[in-house]
């Protein structure tokens, strides 16, 4: 039987199988910002520091949508001029953070991103 490791492993890969080169690499963190699993491709960046900051964005937007009274938070797009970075909530136990290319599909990230969030759910307990 494989271990969660490999089996979050298998949610990035196929994540990434599914949005080929639009994919920059990927990542599960805990809620405080520690990295679970990584596949962190682009030279230079650091998962470690990537999962920090993710864990940061979530946290800081989580307060936002509770002062202005918007509902529960879904997720945060950061869209840049070269590279867009999606952090999603993976129930209370993860965050899934995806860095792609500016001009990757959005639709189809949200649905693939959909995908391995149930998947990530389900093999660490929502």
């Amino acid at each position: 039987m494989a271990s969660k490791r490999e089996l979050l492993e298998d949610v990035l890969s196929s994540l990434a199988d599914s949005l080929g080169s639009d994919i920059l690499g990927a990542l599960v963190a805990t809620p405080d910002g520690q990295v679970v699993v990584s596949t962190m491709v682009k030279g230079g960046l650091s998962a470690e520091k990537l999962a920090a900051m993710a864990a940061a964005v979530v946290g800081t937007s989580e307060r936002l949508s509770k002062v202005v009274e918007a509902g529960d938070f879904q997720d945060a797009l950061i869209r840049c001029s070269s590279q867009n970075i999606l952090t999603k909530k993976a129930g209370r136990r993860a965050i899934l953070v995806c860095v792609v290319k500016s001009n990757a599909n959005v639709g189809l990230l949200n649905l693939e991103v959909e995908d391995a969030i149930e998947r990530i759910q389900s093999v660490l307990g929502a």
